[in-house]
């Protein structure tokens, strides 16, 4: 069986610079200019590219990868000598700034860590519900133990 999770998109504003390029594409064809055929790649990128992981519990292999619809880019790696998950919490810090405002935001993240004996893979990261869901999920495919370190 192989689990599928998606880690991420592109952020917002290039999701919504795609939707503006694919229109500007759309009349850039319709007045037959070549241009709009490079623009509507462009904004395709912008709007189908992703990132995941995909874990085959059978084989008991890990890939993470880059994606454009339903093409998978990356490279399978071996978890045979997997020794646990891990389960912790991290307090992560963003700055935003535009012209002269900033803003700081400090936020409580989740984080879902494959223990190996000579690395740590980091899997999931995100809201608490999420990332045991997903722990709950992936240990009993593969038949390993989840420790929580996030209870106090």
């Amino acid at each position: 069986m192989i689990l599928k999770y998606k880690t991420g998109n592109l952020p917002p504003n290039f999701i919504y610079l795609g939707i503006m390029l694919f229109g500007i594409s759309i009349w850039r064809m319709v007045v037959l200019d070549w241009k709009g055929l490079l623009i509507f790649v462009i904004s395709l990128l912008c709007l189908f590219i992703k990132s995941g992981i995909l874990i085959d519990t059978e084989k008991r292999r890990l890939k993470r990868y880059v994606g454009f619809c339903t093409i998978r880019k990356g490279e399978w790696e071996n978890i045979n000598a997997l020794l646990h998950l891990q389960i912790i919490k991290t307090r992560e810090t963003q700055v935003m700034s535009v012209l002269s405002i900033s803003r700081t935001e400090t936020d409580d993240v989740y984080k879902l860590i494959m223990v190996l004996p000579h690395k740590n893979i980091e899997l999931l990261s995100g809201e608490n519900d999420f990332i045991i869901k997903a722990a709950n999920e992936i240990s009993s495919e593969l038949q390993t133990s989840v420790s929580n370190m996030t209870i106090n």
